[in-house]
């Protein structure tokens, strides 16, 4: 018998060292991992097309909730983008002292221009103010019945990138007092005052959306899988008799978890695009009337990729939680 065994093995191929390494290979930590993973799988699938229209409900509210934040982040990322280009840069008016010399005048320019924070000095001399004037006030005919030109030369001064901030610019303005031959500085900041507290307050609305999304995603996928473990809690109670690891029955519900808030971002990306879509004609219009063409930016790839990490980070932590939260309590029952 044992001969006939042996030799049925030759005539097919097979050997008893290459029945065992077969048995090893299949017994392999890859093997068993590979087999793990495809089990849990095919659990979430499965589960997914039992309960399509709940894991639908579910995804949409997780989508709608990741939309909001990115939506408010475009916003934001394209207003400031839309300040840069439509706002000018600020900058400071001195007022020089009508005594000074040509000689002194140039000497104070070269002293402006040296300063390391100052990128450039436009100098206007008196009779340069005074045709600048007239073209703007409408009394070019008053001022022509003055004997003097009452109005002194002036300095706009433009500062570098780093000092484009609201004290710094204030710091830059009390330095200026100090020079001799400056009789006043004015700051030109009014507006970059209030685009500063605008995006400022705009920022701050995203981030505190972002958080209170994140906790109301976080709650909704716990929602689920604490309704999914009570559903299968008989299912689990027999995993646990017959000595399934811990990690074996919390995979299914974990990737579960990964499932849902993966394709809540891919949703929350189409419906982000959609809505950059639908107010890119309305924006063209509001651009046209400040002379300006402007179209408004959707998400890079980097940041579409981040987003949809994040919210992957997000599911898989809130399944984990969950999971071993009311693993305990199905065990105890």
């Amino acid at each position: 018998m044992f001969n006939f065994n042996r030799n049925k093995n030759r005539q097919q191929g097979h050997s008893p060292n290459s029945n065992k390494l077969h048995m090893t290979d299949d017994n392999s930590f890859f093997a068993r991992w590979q087999r793990q993973i495809s089990y849990a799988w095919r659990n979430v699938l499965n589960d997914f097309l039992q309960h399509t229209l709940a894991y639908l409900l579910t995804i949409i509210v997780i989508a709608i909730s990741i939309t909001l934040p990115t939506i408010g982040y475009l916003l934001w990322k394209n207003a400031s983008e839309a300040a840069h280009q439509w706002s000018p840069s600020p900058n400071l008016t001195a007022y020089l002292n009508k005594n000074l010399t040509a000689e002194q005048t140039e000497q104070l320019l070269v002293k402006l221009r040296s300063d390391n924070e100052i990128e450039k000095v436009i100098y206007l001399s008196r009779e340069e103010t005074l045709d600048e004037f007239k073209s703007w006030s409408g009394f070019s005919r008053a001022l022509d019945l003055l004997n003097d030109n009452p109005l002194p030369a002036v300095a706009i001064i433009i500062p570098n990138d780093a000092t484009k901030q609201t004290d710094a610019l204030h710091t830059l303005q009390s330095q200026l007092l100090k020079i001799t031959g400056i009789d006043d500085v004015r700051l030109d900041d009014s507006w970059f005052t209030r685009l500063t507290a605008l995006t400022n307050m705009v920022k701050t609305l995203v981030w505190t959306v972002s958080i209170f999304m994140i906790i109301a995603v976080s709650l909704v996928i716990g929602n689920s899988i604490r309704l999914t473990i009570f559903a299968r809690r008989q299912t689990i109670a027999v995993m646990q008799l017959i000595g399934a690891t811990e990690g074996f029955i919390l995979r299914p519900f974990l990737y579960s978890g990964v499932f849902i808030s993966f394709i809540s971002a891919i949703l929350a990306l189409i419906l982000s695009e959609i809505f950059i879509l639908q107010i890119d004609s309305i924006i063209l219009k509001v651009s046209s009337v400040f002379g300006t063409v402007f179209t408004i930016r959707g998400l890079a790839w980097d940041e579409s990729l981040l987003i949809i990490f994040l919210a992957t980070i997000i599911g898989w932590l809130s399944a984990l939680v969950t999971t071993k939260k009311y693993l305990k309590i199905v065990r105890i029952a």
